[in-house]
């Protein structure tokens, strides 16, 4: 099984807005970077169109070597960032992958407002051990196949001296311990270079921004996506 990985927000006890990570599973991912490029190339004047807003509006916030595109580049295009869709463009992403039966999602919600100081203040412990968790919640209640697992995780997302830690940490925790039958390999990929972790970046967008609008936006879709399957779960965390 593959599974790509991408977040939303910050974790930071102090900030009102949660903490997002998503995660895309699936077993055909040649297969399903078909369907990412069928969704580019019936989308792509819209996407063009989104960027160009996403640009012109975020001038003093997004970095030098972006203001000339953030999903485009010298006018061709890049790679998707959620960021950068606007509500139509996030509704036509999740009808689209509700057709497919080529992925699953899981999310973390992680509220920020139940970390305690000495737990948050360290980012990478917080994002190890609830992936961890989640991990071995989704292993043990059958909603991931207990076998090898392949994370690919967007390189902008690792924290300092943690990326060969996280590897032993699930190994010891995961396989080691019996709880996941097969070992777990984990890559940092540069999303500019991964579709799949950019559908991870896209979906991880879409439930920060219904997280912080109280769910009033993209019901409609969501509820597809679970009549179809492919909404797997979200655990929550801390556990209440």
């Amino acid at each position: 099984m593959y599974i790509y990985i991408d977040e939303s927000g910050s974790i930071n006890n102090s900030l009102r807005t949660d903490f997002i990570i998503t995660l895309i599973a699936t077993d055909n991912k040649e297969s399903l970077k078909r369907s990412y490029k069928r969704f580019v190339s019936s989308n792509l004047e819209k996407i063009k169109e989104a960027d160009k807003r996403f640009v012109s509006s975020n001038l003093k916030k997004i970095k030098e070597a972006d203001k000339r595109g953030h999903m485009f580049l010298n006018g061709k295009f890049k790679e998707l960032k959620g960021s950068a869709f606007d509500p139509d463009l996030k509704k036509d992403f999740m009808i689209h992958f509700s057709k497919k039966n080529n992925l699953k999602i899981f999310y973390i919600h992680i509220h920020n407002s139940r970390l305690t100081d000495d737990f948050c203040s360290n980012t990478a412990r917080v994002f190890n051990y609830t992936l961890r968790k989640a991990l071995e919640y989704l292993i043990k209640n059958n909603l991931l196949p207990s076998e090898e697992h392949n994370l690919i995780i967007d390189e902008r997302n690792i924290r300092t001296g943690t990326t060969y830690f996280l590897s032993e940490y699930l190994k010891l925790e995961l396989t080691l311990s019996g709880i996941n039958n097969g070992k777990i390999f984990i890559n940092y990929v540069d999303s500019a270079t991964s579709c799949l972790v950019q559908i991870a970046d896209v979906f991880s967008n879409i439930k920060y921004s219904m997280v912080v609008s109280n769910n009033r936006y993209y019901r409609d879709e969501f509820d597809l996506l679970k009549k179809n399957g492919i909404f797997g779960f979200t655990f929550n965390f801390p556990i209440q």
